[in-house]
């Protein structure tokens, strides 16, 4: 007997990537008809491996993780984070007939869907100005449907250095207002090629053998100490976190006696 394949695409006469999508459409279902047919829509609509990676998906929640609450929307209300174990499609894989991902446990945000019979593609544009759109997922116990999402540069228009710094934001704290709005604007405006140029906040555990070294009319006593992380390099997409150099570096430590006027004019001086 002779096996044969009929599943070409009336568009590509092969099977592309919508195919093998669709084959795949009887295997999940986010249990709302109108979320489904979106869904399913942007997946066929995803001919080329170009396109796979602006096809939606559904997201079972239990592939999230670490979820933490970070804000109040006007529009969606609350706003979360967490971690996504798969991470986004990449491409298909030929050999083990499944989907390649890349960027595993990546970070996303998630917004409540307060109405999903009114999802369209407009409203998916709209969203997706700011965002990068993912896929959509369900919340078992309050049953509210969430769009999973990730920060987009309005400069850069992807994820950049600037994005992965805004995602922990709720991490940390200097218990400083003016210190954190501070050190946040230094992520956000200076760090978008070139991480270095970014602040952060380093808890003073991560100091060691720390010694006085002077006494500085401006500063008042000035002490030397081993940092023990060292400074930021490059962002990891694979651990989802922050490269570093330099381990154990020395370091100055200058006392700032009113964190309200700490600027950048101030920063260069020091």
């Amino acid at each position: 007997m002779v096996v044969l394949d009929f599943s070409e695409c009336g568009k590509c006469n092969y099977t592309c990537t919508s195919i093998l999508f669709q084959r795949n459409f009887k295997n999940w279902t986010s249990g709302n008809n109108d979320i489904n047919k979106f869904i399913q829509h942007t997946q066929l609509s995803a001919h080329t491996y170009y396109e796979v990676k602006s096809a939606l998906e559904w997201i079972p929640y239990d592939r999230l993780y670490d979820i933490k609450y970070i804000e109040e929307d006007d529009e969606f209300g609350k706003v979360y984070r967490a971690n996504w174990i798969d991470g986004r499609l990449n491409k298909w894989n030929g050999k083990n007939q499944n989907w390649e991902r890349e960027d595993q446990n990546m970070f996303v945000i998630l917004k409540i869907l307060n109405n999903p019979a009114s999802i369209s593609f407009e409203f998916i544009y709209k969203t997706a100005v700011p965002y990068k759109v993912y896929g959509i997922t369900q919340d078992p116990e309050t049953k509210n449907y969430m769009m999973v999402l990730n920060y987009k540069c309005k400069k850069c228009n992807k994820v950049c250095n600037s994005m992965h710094f805004q995602q922990t934001f709720i991490d940390w704290t200097s218990g400083n207002n003016d210190i954190d709005k501070f050190i946040q604007d230094t992520q956000l405006s200076d760090a978008h090629d070139d991480v270095k140029k970014a602040l952060e906040w380093i808890p003073y555990d991560r100091l060691y053998d720390v010694k006085y070294i002077t006494k500085n009319d401006e500063f008042g006593k000035v002490y030397r100490a081993n940092w023990i992380d060292g400074r930021l390099n490059e962002w990891n997409d694979k651990n989802q976190n922050w490269e570093r150099e330099d381990q154990n570096m020395f370091v100055i430590l200058k006392n700032l006696n009113n964190p309200a006027i700490v600027t950048s004019k101030y920063i260069d001086k020091v």
